[in-house]
Order: structure tokens, then sequence, then C-alpha cells
């Protein structure tokens, strides 16, 4: 399965997106502190859009929607061991529950989340059973694909030129 780490800067988001992304950024350690954000991609189509699944605090919590994700602003990994059809299992079943802002800021501040919330990492590990997946940050998240899978950005980029 193939996951999305947001890397952008958030510049056309609204200011309370880019106070929590940058709040995010400070807290975070070592090369992979850039990543803010965890989508999993559950279909690539052949007009270059591709189908994202996390939670997101704008869209309201658990989601999956299609979208066309810009080159700079996204690392994509593959973690072949990742089953996506766990994940989009997971996501059907999910879909709708709240976001856990307050599991979301338990990542870098004492606390704890909300059980039947989520977070994006949080949903995504959960998706491909990872333990206690809401525990760590994006970019926990991201060194555990990086460690597991393949950076395939360029390739996937490649392919939608």
């Amino acid at each position: 399965m193939k996951t999305a780490l947001y890397i952008g800067d958030h510049s056309k988001d609204a200011v309370f997106d880019r106070l929590g992304c940058r709040m995010t950024r400070w807290v975070q350690k070592g090369l992979l502190g850039i990543v803010t954000h965890v989508e999993a991609i559950h279909a690539e189509h052949d007009d270059g859009i591709v189908t994202i699944a996390s939670a997101s605090l704008r869209d309201g919590g658990v989601r999956s929607k299609d979208v066309t994700l810009t080159p700079g602003n996204w690392m994509i990994v593959d973690v072949p061991q990742w089953s996506l059809q766990q994940s989009q299992a997971w996501f059907a079943l999910h879909a709708g529950e709240r976001y856990d802002l307050r599991g979301a800021l338990a990542t870098m501040l004492p606390g704890a989340g909300v059980w039947n919330r989520w977070f994006c990492n949080e949903a995504v590990g959960a998706a491909i059973g990872l333990m206690q997946p809401g525990t760590f940050g994006p970019h926990h998240f991201a060194a555990i694909a990086l460690t597991l899978g393949t950076d395939v950005t360029a390739a996937f980029f490649e392919d939608r030129a």
C-alpha cells in the first residue's frame, strides 16, 4: 500500500491550520519533522486523481476523498506488506467518526486522546494494524513507513505527468 506524507508549506491554509502545522513541526525532531499529515492511498485513477483516506480536522474526521496530489507537497512511500484491502475495510467501517484533536495534541503535550475519535496517522496506522498508532506523530509514522517501504515519490509523480 502507498501512503502520502504531507511536506508542503501550508501557505494557502487558514490561520488556525497554519498555526497547528507550525506547532507540529516545532515539536517534531529530525529530518522527517517536516511531515505534518498522513494519508493512505486507496486508488490511483487514470486521470491522475487518487483516492486518499485519513482523518482530517478540516474535513471533520475520518473520510476518503478524491484529490490531485501536487509534487513538492507530498512524499509517497510504498510499503508492500501493508494491506490495501485491510485499510479500505477499516476506513469504510470508521467513515464519519470525528477528529481527535485532543489525541493529536497528546502526541506533543501531556494528555490522551478520545477512544472513538481519530487523527491522521492514528487512523492510517490503525487501518494497517500498527500497535498504539495514537502514541506517535506524523514524523514517527513517516519513519516507520520509510523503514519498511520505499520512497517512490519521483516515479509516482512522473506517472502522472
